[in-house]
């Protein structure tokens, strides 16, 4: 299943995105961010269904929250970078 990794900066920082996104109604789990795709030793990732980009990118508008970085993994298990 398609899906996105919203990589931030710090575990309270992923913490708050997965919150506001779930407080929204999105399913967002964290977790520390896959090896290769930060040069951050303490970067985690929140994981969001591919088809709840658009509603995860105007919750995080709405509270101030924006990702460092986003990939996408189409299924495969390739990362590519993205936009939110």
């Amino acid at each position: 299943m398609p899906y996105y990794l919203l990589l931030s900066r710090s575990i309270t920082h992923a913490q708050r995105m997965s919150r506001a996104l779930e407080q929204a109604g999105i399913t967002a789990r964290f977790f520390r961010a896959p090896m290769g795709l930060t040069d951050r030793g303490c970067s985690y990732a929140v994981r969001i269904n591919a088809n709840a980009r658009q509603a995860a990118r105007a919750r995080l508008q709405e509270v101030g929250l924006q990702p460092m970085r986003v990939f996408y993994d189409g299924g495969d298990g390739a990362f590519s970078e993205a936009t939110l």
